[in-house]
């Protein structure tokens, strides 16, 4: 059972989710401290759904499109939940997208790879995470990348957490690799059967719910 934070900043009473997300798309917080050039917060998916995707923060496509999980990464990552056996209707309906933080974070200086969202950004975030967490109660959560896995199971080795699943407080996590073009993790075909590891047990998650659909 994920627990609503009685101590996370911003979090006040416990509203329905159409709401939060309403809220949640409103916010301004990391534009108005200056970390961002223009808030664009997203969320998606149903307050029933039993599974969560949580990845790092949405792409530059996404920003542009105000849809979450668009662009190659995304698409590829769609393509691992299909091959898990789940509609692609499904992604974004019943599989809940959400991330550490909510908007697009903007390019690394001079680069074309999207810049990780500093901690003081993922505090300003982390409020509106807790409280999807806590309405939408997801029994498997997918931690998509780096960030996510280290935040929420480990900091150790991608190589020692993918390809497994892992249970807290009643709650099912599986880790998976960032599918962006810039990561070179998937280039090692060890680590490319891991990753078909871990599909295998998405594919275990979603048959132990019994629906056909997800």
């Amino acid at each position: 059972m994920i627990k609503l934070p009685t101590n996370a900043v911003g979090i006040t009473d416990k509203p329905s989710l159409p709401i939060l997300q309403g809220e949640i798309r409103a916010c301004t917080r990391c534009e108005d401290a200056g970390h961002i050039a223009e808030a664009r917060p997203l969320t998606a998916g149903d307050a029933d759904a039993p599974f969560m995707v949580i990845g790092q923060a949405p792409s530059r496509t996404a920003h542009e499109t105000a849809t979450f999980y668009r662009g190659p990464a995304g698409e590829r990552l769609q393509g691992w939940f299909v091959e898990a056996g789940f509609a692609p209707e499904a992604f974004g309906t019943r599989v809940y997208l959400a991330a550490i933080t909510k908007c697009f974070p903007g390019r690394l200086p001079g680069s074309s790879t999207d810049r990780l969202p500093s901690r003081a950004e993922q505090a300003l975030c982390r409020p509106w995470l807790d409280q999807e967490l806590a309405l939408v109660q997801p029994r498997v959560i997918v931690l998509f990348g780096g960030l996510a896995i280290g935040t929420f199971l480990s900091k150790a080795p991608l190589n020692q957490l993918v390809g497994r699943s892992f249970e807290k407080e009643g709650v099912t996590y599986i880790p998976l690799p960032h599918s962006s073009g810039a990561s070179t993790w998937l280039n090692d075909p060890a680590h490319r059967q891991l990753l078909a590891d871990a599909i295998e047990r998405l594919r275990e998650a979603r048959q132990g719910f019994g629906q056909r659909n997800q």
